[in-house]
C-alpha cells in the first residue's frame, strides 16, 4: 500500500516542480525586459534635463549676473545650496529697496528746495496794501454813542436812526448791542451798502508813491471786508478778480483800462516799468509807498471798538481777497510805522507741472475752477468754500462775502448761525486733515504763490507838535482833538532767495537708482536683461536652424 500510494504523489510533486519552473524562467525573463524598458525610458528623461543643464551653462559662462555660474558647475550640493541662498537673498533685498523707490517716486515725487540763483523784486508785483479805519463811521454824520445809549435805556429810535443803528452794529467788535436789535430780521435790506458808504469817515490825508505825490483817492479803492470798509492800494480790479455774475458794490469797482499784465503761474507778461497790478522796482524807504492819516476825535467811538483806535493794515497778493481780521499789523494814532518787506515766493518748475494735483499737492492756476472767483489761490479758495457753506446752512451770506444773483445778506437774526457755520466748518477741516480724508474745502496750495514777510517798528508822530512850531495848528478846530498816523511801505531788499517744486525723482533718476540697486546686489543690467531674451529667443532658433536641436552642439559622449 505504501509504494501504490505514494506513487501517484511522486508523479504529481515531479510534475508541480516541473511547471514552478517554467513559470519562473518566464518571470525572470518579463522582469529582465521590465528592466530594460524602464532603464531606456529612464535614458530618455535624462535627455531633456541634460539638454537644460547644457543651456544653462553655456548661459551661465556669459551673463555678468554674480554667482550663477557656480550653480552650474559640478560641485558639491552644499556649495550649490549656499549659492543659491546668497542670490535669493540678494534679490530679495534689492526688490524691497526698489519697491521703497518705486514708492517714494509715486506719492512723493516733489522736493521743495531754495532757488540756486536770486530773483529780482522787479518780477513780482508791489504788495496790496489794504487799511481798515477802527472808526467805523463819523460822529457828524451819525452819532452811535448817542444811538446806543437811548436803545440802552429803551428809548425810541424813529426809522432811520435804527436802521443806521442796526447797519453801523454789525461792523462792529462790541455785538453787546445785538439785545436791542433781536427781531429785527434775518436779512439786510438791499440798501446795506448805501447807508455804510454814506456815513463812512475820511481819514487819508496825503500818499505818497515811489517818490511821487497822489491823490490818495487815485491809489486806494474802497473795498467791503470783514472789518467793514477799508482801502485797498495796488489790488485787481472787481473784472479781474471775479466771475462775471458775481454781485459786489458797483461804486466800489475801480474801473481801470489797463489790461492785466500779471499772472501767477507765469509772472509779469512784459517788461513794461509801469503795469497793472504794478510793479515792484527798487528797495529802500525811498521808494516807498507812504500813507498820512488824519483822524479827528469826533470819529472814535469806543461804543464800537472798545479797546482799540487807529487803523489796520494788511500786506498781500493783489489777487486775493483781504481778510484783516485774521491777519493784519495795527497803526495807533499819533505814531508812524514803519514796514519792512521780504518777499516769499513759490515756483514750480516745468517738469513737475506733468504731475496730477494730489501727486504734486498744489494747484495750477487752471487746474480748479472757483465759483466766484477768476483767479485760483488757496486763501480765495477757503473764502469761497466758507461763503457756499454759510449760503447753504443759513440761507444769505455776510456783507462781505461774494453773491451771485439775489442772495440775501444775513441780517442780526442769522448771525448765530453764520459764527455757529464758521466754527463747524473750521472744526471739520481740522479733523478732516488730522484723519487724513479730503476735506469739504479741498483748497490745495497754488503752485505758484507769492506772499510777503513783513517787520514793522513804531515810533511817535509828532506832526502836531510840528504844526504848532509852524503856527499853522490853528487851521484846525480844537487841535488837540486831531491825531495823525503815518504807514510807510518798501522792500528791503533787490534781491532774494525763491523757493521751487522740483521733482525729486525723474524718470532718469528713477532707471538709474533701480539699476544701480540690481547693479549692486546681483550685477544685473541692461545688456543682462538682452542677454536673457537673446538665450530664450535667437539662440534657440539658430540651434534648431544649425545644430537641428533647440539645446546647442551635442556633447560629444
Amino acid at each position: 500500500m505504501y509504494i501504490r500510494v505514494n506513487k501517484p504523489f511522486v508523479i504529481i510533486n515531479a510534475f508541480s516542480m516541473f511547471r514552478i519552473n517554467d513559470l519562473s524562467v518566464a518571470l525572470i525573463s518579463n522582469l529582465n525586459t521590465f528592466g530594460a524598458i524602464l532603464m531606456l525610458h529612464s535614458t530618455k528623461m535624462n535627455v531633456p534635463r541634460q539638454n537644460v543643464s547644457k543651456f544653462f551653462a553655456e548661459y551661465t559662462k556669459v551673463t555678468g549676473i554674480h554667482g550663477l555660474s557656480y550653480l552650474a558647475e559640478r560641485r558639491s550640493k552644499t556649495e550649490k545650496i549656499f549659492w543659491l541662498l546668497v542670490i535669493v537673498s540678494s534679490l530679495i533685498g534689492c526688490l524691497v529697496m526698489i519697491a521703497q523707490i518705486i514708492e517714494k517716486y509715486h506719492n512723493n515725487p516733489v522736493v521743495v528746495s531754495f532757488d540756486t540763483k536770486d530773483t529780482a523784486i522787479s518780477r513780482i508785483p508791489f504788495p496790496a496794501v489794504t487799511i481798515c479805519p477802527e472808526s467805523k463811521c463819523s460822529e457828524k454824520k451819525f452819532n452811535y454813542s448817542d444811538a446806543y445809549m437811548r436803545a440802552h435805556n429803551w428809548n425810541n429810535l424813529n426809522k432811520s436812526e435804527l436802521l443806521k443803528f442796526k447797519y453801523v452794529s454789525s461792523l462792529c467788535n462790541d455785538f453787546e448791542q445785538n439785545i436791542f436789535l433781536k427781531n429785527s430780521g434775518k436779512t439786510f435790506g438791499s440798501d446795506f451798502f448805501d447807508v455804510i458808504d454814506e456815513l463812512q469817515p475820511s481819514e487819508f490825508s496825503t500818499c505818497n508813491y515811489m517818490g511821487e505825490a497822489f491823490d490818495c483817492a487815485e491809489l486806494f479803492t474802497p473795498i467791503f471786508t470783514d472789518e467793514g470798509i477799508c482801502y485797498s492800494f495796488n489790488i485787481l480790479d472787481r473784472k479781474d478778480m471775479f466771475q462775471k455774475d458775481v454781485v459786489w458794490y458797483k461804486k466800489y469797482q475801480n474801473v481801470t483800462s489797463e489790461p492785466l499784465s500779471y499772472e501767477n503761474d507765469l509772472g509779469y507778461l512784459t517788461s513794461d516799468v509801469i503795469t497793472y497790478p504794478s510793479r515792484a522796482l527798487m528797495s529802500g524807504a525811498d521808494n516807498s509807498l507812504q500813507i498820512e492819516f488824519h483822524h479827528v476825535q469826533y470819529n472814535t467811538d469806543l461804543l464800537c471798538n472798545k479797546y482799540y483806535q487807529g487803523f489796520r493794515v494788511l500786506l498781500h497778493n493783489p489777487t486775493e481777497i483781504p481778510r484783516p481780521s485774521k491777519f493784519c499789523f495795527q497803526i495807533p494814532l499819533d505814531e508812524i510805522v514803519t514796514a519792512s518787506i521780504e518777499p516769499q515766493l513759490i515756483q514750480t518748475a516745468n517738469s513737475v507741472r506733468k504731475y496730477k494735483p494730489e501727486k504734486r499737492n498744489c494747484y495750477m492756476g487752471n487746474d480748479r475752477q472757483l465759483k466766484y472767483f477768476k483767479i485760483y489761490t488757496q486763501q480765495n479758495c477757503q473764502f469761497e468754500c466758507w461763503t457756499n457753506f454759510t449760503l447753504n446752512h443759513c440761507g444769505c451770506v455776510h456783507y462781505f462775502m461774494p453773491r451771485i444773483g439775489n442772495t440775501k445778506i444775513c441780517g442780526f437774526d442769522s448771525l448765530d448761525c453764520a459764527k455757529q457755520v464758521d466754527r463747524e466748518l473750521s472744526i471739520q477741516e481740522l479733523q478732516n486733515e488730522m484723519s487724513g480724508i479730503t476735506t469739504k474745502c479741498e483748497c490745495k496750495p497754488s503752485c505758484t504763490s507769492l506772499s510777503y514777510n513783513v517787520e514793522t517798528s513804531n515810533s511817535r508822530f509828532y506832526m502836531k507838535e510840528y504844526l504848532d512850531l509852524r503856527n499853522t495848528s490853528n487851521i484846525f478846530e480844537e487841535p488837540h482833538k486831531h491825531h495823525f498816523s503815518m504807514l510807510v511801505v518798501y522792500f528791503k531788499v533787490d534781491q532774494f532767495l525763491a523757493i521751487q517744486r522740483n521733482e525729486l525723482y525723474g524718470v532718469s533718476d528713477f532707471i538709474a537708482n533701480v539699476g544701480g540697486l540690481f547693479g549692486l546686489f546681483i550685477g544685473f543690467s541692461l545688456i543682462s536683461t538682452i542677454e536673457i531674451i537673446y538665450f530664450l529667443t535667437l539662440r534657440i532658433y539658430y540651434n534648431f536652424k544649425l545644430y537641428g536641436r533647440w539645446s546647442g552642439v551635442p556633447n560629444s559622449n
